[in-house]
């Protein structure tokens, strides 16, 4: 009974008929067809140039061509600082979005430290990059130390407040975090910082405050891939208050918007397995895991092997978990 009920803990119990449910009784219903009225889109290496300088997510297929085009810029102009600090946070975001972080992390740091000595001093761009590589590897006081020097670089830039938030949060500081969200909110406004701000709410307890402001983000976002992203956050809240089919439609409305994103495809193996369609589960896990090999799908997948009593199945789970753990280790991740 040990080996189900370890999977079962994890599939918390709920469910929600109809629409999405966010803060306030409101409902936000999900359809085929974007926000309405949305600017002409941008040249993909352009939008996602404009997104990893705003912290926000961007398509793989658009990533691919920035980095393409900034190293070939960087090529030619080896002292662009600017375009070495983009290229570090553009291999920042592929690291995250495919898992790759041994290979992709480590040409992150390079890139950003090599836009430092380029431009030595008031060089925001690149100490924001690395406050951001540092809270993806979770050495959060690295991260405040580099959010501390973009800050006092340059104080008026928002994007700086985000890693901050990021890293007082991992230092378990909530009172510093929601301060830096104040400065944060009274500097910018729009998705990005609607998605901190439920982050924040999150963590305070405040879950309907987080999943209006999280609806919120998603209705205003500025791509697909961006409103993907905030929507497979509000999968995440919603399955950590119990409502499984509601998690689930939240995961698969990313998913249509944006087929790479592999959280959402295992979210929807996680909400799927407490449904109890355990097929539909395991091929949502095996797709997810397939495209992105995070330690975090191969653990999931392999208890949900071990609950349906396939234990030597798990068990090729749990080595290629070790495996991934190592290699994020090589890329410096705690």
């Amino acid at each position: 009974m040990e080996k189900v009920s370890r999977f079962r803990r994890r599939l918390l119990v709920g469910s929600l008929v109809g629409c999405l449910a966010l803060g306030g009784g409101a409902l936000m219903c999900l359809s085929g067809d974007g926000p309405a009225g949305r600017a002409p889109v941008a040249a993909p290496g352009a939008q996602a140039g404009s997104a990893v300088r705003a912290g926000t997510p961007a398509a793989l297929a658009d990533l691919a061509e920035l980095v393409d085009e900034r190293e070939s810029r960087v090529r030619a102009h080896p002292q662009d600082a600017r375009s070495w600090a983009v290229l570090g946070a553009a291999y920042l975001e592929q690291g995250r979005r495919t898992a790759d972080v041994a290979a992709l992390y480590p040409k992150a740091e390079r890139a950003l430290r090599t836009s430092l000595k380029a431009r030595p001093r008031n060089n925001a761009d690149a100490l924001d990059g690395l406050a951001a590589l540092a809270n993806a590897r979770r050495d959060f006081p690295a991260a405040l130390a580099w959010g501390e020097a973009a800050r006092k670089a340059a104080p008026k830039r928002w994007t700086t407040y985000a890693q901050l938030i990021d890293a007082y949060t991992g230092l378990g500081d909530y009172k510093k975090a929601r301060k830096a969200l104040d400065r944060l909110t009274a500097l910018h406004s729009g998705p990005v910082v609607r998605a901190r701000a439920a982050g924040v709410y999150w963590d305070q307890g405040r879950r309907e405050d987080a999943q209006a402001a999280l609806a919120d983000a998603a209705a205003a976002a500025s791509s697909p891939a961006e409103q993907a992203a905030w929507l497979e956050r509000g999968g995440e809240l919603a399955w950590e208050r119990g409502e499984r089919e509601n998690a689930l439609r939240h995961f698969q409305e990313a998913v249509r918007l944006d087929p790479d994103m592999r959280a959402a495809q295992a979210g929807q193996g996680r909400a799927l397995a407490a449904l109890g369609r355990t097929t539909e589960a395991l091929s949502a896990y095996r797709t997810a895991l397939a495209e992105q090999p995070s330690p975090q799908y191969a653990l999931e997948l392999g208890e949900l092997y071990e609950s349906l009593g396939l234990a030597q199945a798990a068990r090729v789970q749990y080595d290629l978990l070790r495996t991934l753990v190592r290699e994020e280790a090589a890329g410096g991740v705690d």
